[in-house]
């Protein structure tokens, strides 16, 4: 369960930055910066994932299913916080663009963790 702990929290962060209210963020004036931020912290999400789950598998079939499960939940995760951005957070919108920058971070991530994983000791940390 440990090895979990830093996708549970970086799902909270993403919860608690989702409900934060729109009208108290700061407004960057810089282009698509925020499909920027939707691809990164939805990329940390599954890579926290899939770091987790790692030692788990280690049949190709056992691999390739864990992997598309931990993208479906990732896409599903950013989904759902669009949806309650659109209808429950206060002074917040869901988009379906976000939704997208969601999605690509979602699938960067679990493409990413194994050669992350390689140039990083993070599995001596994780164990």
């Amino acid at each position: 369960m440990k090895s979990f702990f830093p996708a549970i929290v970086w799902a909270i962060i993403i919860f608690l930055l989702s409900a934060f209210p729109g009208n108290k963020i700061p407004d960057i004036p810089v282009w698509n910066i925020d499909k920027l931020v939707h691809i990164g912290m939805y990329a940390v999400f599954s890579f926290l994932l899939l770091t987790a789950y790692n030692p788990q598998y280690s049949t190709k079939k056992t691999r390739y299913f864990t992997i598309s499960l931990i993208a479906f939940f990732s896409v599903f995760y950013g989904g759902v916080m669009e949806i309650l951005q659109h209808y429950i957070f206060i002074n917040r919108s869901g988009s379906m663009y976000d939704f997208i920058a969601n999605t690509i971070g979602s699938v960067m991530g679990v493409f990413i963790q194994p050669y992350v994983i390689k140039w990083l000791p993070l599995n001596k940390w994780w164990n």
